[in-house]
């Protein structure tokens, strides 16, 4: 067993997490990972057990590479360091002796209004043009902090109304790298996600005007690299239907 907690009165919880986990009935996510929401000495806890890992990843979590969950309290502390709002780690564990068997991260449960997915899913969402602008002006500020979220998706990026503006956090933050960002990266990091034209034009006119960046460079920059994830997405989509059928 190894794990780490940002603070000693957590320890009981980071260490019993397995039972605390299988005894919560308050499921937020169950795919490839199960996440729940945990309640902990009147406290509630977002709580992400990963994937078990294939037998290849579960030596090389084990001896050379950190795992998912460590990924995620690690990388959360230092975003938080570089002004990011994320929700507050609490800590990680991991289970296994000669291989890692499970994982957990945990964190406090942030509270939210709606994500950027609705925003740009719906065409009247109220406030939708400044919401988008002020979505562009946040991923500026990320990749000026050398941010880059290499899963910058719609679901991992949640939004609260505040002081008659908009606060932006981020989540699932095991993909996590802090680079320097060329013209061409920070375009390319904000293309994986579904959007209009418009919407597409709108984001890359107002990047350019914050950032300086010609604004055919970011147009044509932001597009292309669209295009080939929503290709990516396609294919996808097409070989998930081509499993199924067999």
């Amino acid at each position: 067993m190894r794990y780490e907690y940002i603070e000693s009165a957590y320890e009981p919880f980071v260490r019993n997490i397995k039972r605390e986990f299988q005894n919560s009935d308050k499921t937020l996510f169950d795919k490839r990972n199960v996440i729940k929401v945990v309640e902990y000495e009147g406290k509630k806890f977002v709580v992400k057990s990963f994937k078990l890992p294939n037998p290849v990843n579960s030596v090389a979590y084990r001896y050379l590479r950190k795992s998912k969950a460590r990924r995620s309290y690690e990388n959360s502390i230092e975003l938080l360091k570089r002004g990011v709002n994320v929700p507050k780690p609490i800590g990680y564990i991991e289970f296994g002796s000669l291989v890692l068997k499970e994982s957990f991260f945990i964190s406090e449960l942030l509270e939210f209004d709606f994500e950027i997915r609705e925003v740009l899913g719906e065409e009247d969402f109220e406030d939708r043009e400044r919401i988008l602008r002020e979505f562009v002006k946040f991923s500026y500020s990320l990749h000026q902090k050398g941010v880059y979220h290499l899963d910058y998706s719609p679901g991992n990026i949640l939004i609260t109304k505040q002081n008659g503006g908009y606060s932006f956090a981020l989540v699932d933050l095991n993909r996590v790298k802090f680079t320097d960002f060329s013209d061409d990266l920070r375009f390319k990091s904000l293309s994986r996600f579904s959007a209009s034209d418009a919407d597409i034009e709108l984001i890359a006119k107002e990047y350019a005007r914050l950032s300086g960046i010609c604004e055919e460079f970011a147009q044509k920059t932001l597009h292309k690299y669209h295009r080939k994830h929503q290709k990516y997405l396609q294919r996808k989509k097409l070989l998930k239907s081509f499993k199924g059928k067999r």
